[in-house]
């Protein structure tokens, strides 16, 4: 029986190609649901202490997919308008063969311009180890003429660490709310071969959505909140655009969102379902695609799980004011 490994095409496409190459972040369908991926100013801009997790698992057809793992935690330091948190990222590919984990700590402050509006700005420093596992590879030289692997790669793992910085900026006015962040604005490299750099590029996101009250003029009913958004976002030649809504009604959850990538090449839907109280808060979303040859399904397909948990401050504190954002 042949054993499955990560072939050395893979490796080689990462190392082949113009002088400078570029990398791509995590992609996640329930962005909200980690507002500190999606903007470092959010951290501290809810009135509950946030603590997240997420998975998501990629073309689920393939042997080896891609699986995504993260962690956040945020509050409000309510005695200097200001929120901290921090965001754990891991990328794995192939089985653990690459593997890129990112650690971000960040700082955010608030204010009030009006009664009702509110700004905020984020600062995120970010440590992040890119790890290889040479000895999942299968190189020519370990298969014999049966096409069986018959050794293992003796090439030993390496890993490698860097630095990078972003900002944000979020604010709402009465039922709207939007913001602006820019990531990566060190470009860090990821990698060298041969004189050849992988870099990571900034990547730039706009984002601007609404809460309406579909029940506002029944006194009695409860509320049926709509709310549409619209996300924006470009990393090197990469362009996506980001078009959906939510529904919530009795703690439930339900979106549809379009990612449409700019080139018109492919059209992916996103399904979402949740619940979401003041303690506890859970989601699924499925994604499938449409390329120009019509539906691909399950191999193009992700699945996306989060769980989250809010936690009171101490009673006491005086009231401070957090910017509005959708729940998932």
């Amino acid at each position: 029986m042949i054993k499955k490994k990560f072939p050395i095409f893979v490796l080689l496409l990462l190392v082949v190609g113009s002088t400078r190459s570029f990398g791509q972040d995590p992609v996640f369908s329930q962005l909200f649901f980690n507002p500190l991926f999606l903007n470092p100013s959010y951290a501290g801009a809810s009135k509950y202490i946030r603590f997240g997790l997420v998975y998501r698992n990629q073309w689920t057809v393939i042997d080896r997919p891609y699986s995504t793992y993260g962690a956040s935690y945020d509050r409000t330091i309510h005695s200097i308008k200001s929120g901290i948190g921090f965001n754990i990222i891991t990328d794995v590919e192939g089985h653990g063969v690459f593997t890129r984990s990112t650690i971000d700590a960040i700082y955010a402050y608030g204010i009030q311009p009006t009664f009702n509006s509110h700004l905020r700005f984020g600062l995120q420093f970010s440590e992040i180890m890119r790890t290889r596992n040479y000895s999942g590879l299968v190189f020519p030289d370990m298969i014999d003429a049966g096409g069986n692997v018959t050794g293992t790669s003796d090439l030993s793992g390496r890993t490698s660490w860097n630095y990078d910085f972003s900002l944000g900026a979020a604010g709402d006015y009465e039922n709207f709310y939007g913001g602006i962040a820019v990531h990566h604005l060190l470009e860090p490299v990821e990698a060298s071969y041969l004189g050849k750099d992988a870099c990571i590029p900034r990547k730039y996101t706009i984002h601007v959505g609404a809460d309406f009250n579909l029940y506002k003029w029944y006194r009695f009913k409860e509320e049926l909140i709509f709310s549409p958004n619209v996300i924006y976002i470009q990393q090197g030649d990469f362009n996506q655009l980001n078009l959906g809504f939510y529904f919530s009604r009795f703690r439930v959850v339900a979106g549809l969102w379009l990612r449409e990538n700019l080139s018109l090449n492919s059209h992916t839907f996103i399904l979402t379902a949740g619940y979401a109280d003041d303690v506890f808060r859970m989601g699924y979303s499925y994604d499938f695609s449409v390329f120009q040859h019509g539906l691909r399904g399950l191999p193009t397909s992700s699945h996306e799980v989060t769980l989250g948990w809010n936690f009171e401050y101490k009673k006491g504190r005086r009231k401070y004011r957090y910017i509005k954002c959708p729940k998932f």
